[in-house]
């Protein structure tokens, strides 16, 4: 996992970069921030007036005044890891579920999930737009899913901004999946434990590759090869389990060679296709 310390192989001025960033965000006033005072040296020698006129600040009592001037202070706060059980709404959790959906070319394209329990995983991907695979219509795709969660009854969901994803769901259904609102939500969780800080993003790709070390696929080369869809779209749900345990122990979870997938509807998507399994070490 990178993580910017001083002892890292990083230029300072990359790591004072990260330091106003924390703060500031990487917006208009991190930019204002290094163009009037370029380096670390510069904006340690300039007065607190003159910080507070670069960012926009007019209240000199404000939170974030008060932060820049105890940069190394706040950056030494504001990085050190909160790991912690609370941080789940169930961390002893035995059958966890994550559900992803995709929606660039539609209401809803697909519906992937991972589920982990103490009996091992389960994978599946449901294509609900038949420009993408051989699929099912959107309410019979949600009602496979719902199925899915009958049968294996999980005790919390996870996800990554999982709050879209149920609204992508509930408007593509027409009514409110009430099974789906007891959730724990990894960008909360990767910010609640400062890991967003020490990694520098709070999205699922940061995640992935700074903590994971785990290659990402972008979304639009995604939706132009079928494999790299099936292969993005089951990542973005097994991660985000991974993330969850993470962030509850404070230690990486072992991370499987391979993952079975168990299930894809339409079944004819498997005659377009030449693996049934998710690499998830090494290439593909």
């Amino acid at each position: 996992m990178k993580i910017y310390l001083d002892t890292d192989e990083l230029y300072q001025d990359e790591l004072y970069e990260h330091k106003l960033a924390i703060i500031l965000g990487r917006g208009k006033r991190l930019k204002r921030m290094l163009k009037e005072f370029p380096t670390e040296y510069d904006f340690k020698k300039a007065s607190l007036s003159h910080i507070a006129k670069v960012v926009g600040i007019e209240n000199r009592g404000s939170k974030t005044l008060n932060q820049l001037n105890q940069l190394d202070k706040t950056y030494q706060r504001l990085t050190k890891p909160k790991f912690s059980p609370k941080l789940s709404k169930n961390s002893k959790a035995e059958v966890i579920m994550c559900i992803d959906t995709e929606y660039l070319w539609s209401e809803l394209d697909s519906i992937q999930y991972a589920i982990k329990s103490n009996k091992g995983w389960e994978l599946g991907i449901i294509f609900t737009n038949q420009k993408l695979a051989p699929s099912v219509s959107i309410k019979e795709g949600i009602d496979i899913l719902l199925d899915i969660i009958d049968q294996f009854k999980p005790d919390i969901f996870v996800g990554h901004n999982f709050n879209c994803d149920i609204t992508v769901l509930e408007k593509a259904y027409g009514e409110k999946i009430k099974a789906l609102h007891y959730y724990d939500d990894t960008m909360k969780m990767v910010r609640r434990s400062n890991i967003a800080n020490v990694i520098g993003g709070a999205s699922l790709d940061n995640i992935m590759e700074e903590v994971f070390n785990s290659e990402t696929i972008g979304l639009f080369n995604a939706y132009n090869d079928l494999d790299l869809f099936i292969k993005y779209g089951l990542k973005d749900a097994i991660y985000p389990i991974y993330a969850r345990d993470y962030f509850i122990t404070g230690e990486l979870p072992l991370i499987k060679q391979s993952l079975e997938i168990n299930k894809v509807i339409k079944a004819e998507v498997l005659d377009l296709i030449d693996f049934n399994s998710i690499s998830l070490k090494g290439d593909d």
